[in-house]
């Protein structure tokens, strides 16, 4: 299963480089797809989630703005090309 904004931890969820640990999900946390693109540049292969809890409509819809918003603050409407290939994708599993 593809891991996906809006669901939720199951089982806590600890990643790094090494015996730094550089991520620590708890168990109930939402995963965003800010929270997706980090486990994945920190090395986590395996994410437990609750069964059927995803956040859709008026609520998902939000998350995703507040997902682009974010991008928009720390890239800038256009990134220069140093930073468009982690921008685009960033942006690229925005639902």
């Amino acid at each position: 299963m593809r891991l996906e904004p809006g669901m939720i931890v199951a089982k806590p969820v600890t990643g790094g480089i090494g015996q730094q640990i550089t991520i620590h999900l708890p168990a109930g946390a939402l995963i965003t797809a800010s929270t997706i693109a980090q486990l994945v540049n920190k090395g986590v292969e395996c994410v437990a989630v609750e069964r059927a809890q995803t956040i859709n409509g008026e609520a998902g819809a939000r998350l995703v703005s507040q997902y682009e918003s974010r991008l928009d603050e720390i890239f800038g409407l256009d990134p220069d090309e140093n930073c468009r290939s982690l921008w685009e994708a960033l942006r690229k599993d925005i639902p």
